[in-house]
């Protein structure tokens, strides 16, 4: 009934014609609301990184992960430090890229890919990393896989202190990451790994 005004008069609906005849699409585009487009989209759909690093990533990225800072708004916890350093408030910024421990695994990374500069902030490396995966070539597919893959074993390194009691080195991560990479990536991107 709201979509009434376009029927009513008839002249409306030349409107939403292409090449003289009546377009569905054009309609229901004017129907819908805007959506809004997120410039991070192919951070995460032409990723080749495991599933589980992409769904903790898209967690990440929307702010979703249930770091102590969040849990401490939902008052479920009191002490907000941070596991991995014991230094700073534990929030997603702290947590990627700005903890000593996340710092020295990101900056492997990158290093690994050439890349000599210290990490960015989260929301500045997330604009990096979205950049990058929009070009198809074997460097910039493994910055995106890198990317996701750092951020769920960061995650995962920061769980263990809080469920396990310890947690792993930033070079015994280091290693897992490559192998979670290695394990989906074609021979001949292996090379640009062995640095």
């Amino acid at each position: 009934m709201s979509c009434r005004s376009y029927f009513d008069d008839g002249t409306k609906l030349h409107d939403y014609e292409h090449n003289g005849k009546f377009s569905i699409s054009k309609f229901y585009k004017a129907l819908r609301e805007p959506i809004a487009q997120v410039r991070w989209k192919r951070l995460l759909c032409n990723n080749k990184a495991s599933p589980r690093s992409l769904f903790i990533t898209w967690l990440a990225v929307l702010g979703r992960l249930a770091t102590k800072s969040r849990l401490a708004q939902w008052n479920m916890i009191s002490d907000t430090t941070c596991v991995l350093c014991n230094d700073a408030e534990e929030d997603i910024q702290h947590l990627f890229f700005n903890c000593p421990f996340s710092t020295d695994i990101w900056m492997k990374c990158l290093n690994l890919l050439g890349i000599g500069r210290r990490p960015m902030a989260f929301l500045d490396e997330i604009s990096t990393a979205a950049i990058k995966c929009r070009k198809k070539n074997n460097k910039n597919q493994l910055y995106g896989m890198l990317f996701a893959e750092a951020i769920y074993n960061i995650w995962i390194q920061r769980n263990h202190p809080v469920f396990e009691g310890n947690h792993k080195l930033p070079d015994q991560t280091m290693d897992l990451i490559l192998f979670n990479v290695a394990c989906r990536i074609p021979d001949s991107m292996k090379v640009q790994l062995c640095r």
